[in-house]
């Protein structure tokens, strides 16, 4: 048996509507920077990778891109079909973030949840309805 190469996660990948909008939200609420683009025309895409330090998203964006289906909505419902659930952002104090995303009136921004042995955590909701989570580890 061989051993495991060491990896880690590069980005992570999301499709979106409108991608001037979404570039708006994840550069001026969560400071993402585009550090490449590229067009597409035969699919009539657009993907443009962001970053900010060593985390990078794809944010793909088709012309004629269709909205999220009424079960993902819900993170209930969305639990139960096979698939991407969120994207997790780690922050030292979820208070402080809680507070900064809520001065920026970000979409769905649920209560801290204090029900995990070992981080705080709550969900929040880009342009797209995309959900995105940010967890802070307890003392």
């Amino acid at each position: 048996m061989s051993k495991l190469p060491e990896f880690r996660l590069h980005h992570g990948a999301l499709a979106v509507s409108n991608l001037g909008r979404s570039m708006e939200f994840y550069e001026k609420v969560l400071g993402f920077r585009e550090s490449s683009r590229v067009s597409v025309p035969e699919f009539s895409l657009d993907i443009v990778f962001i970053n900010r330090g060593d985390s990078y998203l794809e944010l793909f964006c088709h012309k004629q891109a269709k909205g999220l289906p009424d079960f993902c909505k819900d993170n209930l419902t969305d639990f139960q079909v096979v698939g991407t659930k969120h994207i997790a952002f780690e922050v030292e104090d979820a208070q402080a973030f809680h507070t900064y995303l809520q001065n920026h009136h970000v979409d769905d921004l649920s209560d801290i949840f204090d029900n995990n042995p070992t981080y705080y955590y709550f969900f929040f909701r880009d342009p797209d309805g995309i959900p995105l989570e940010v967890i802070s580890p307890k003392a």
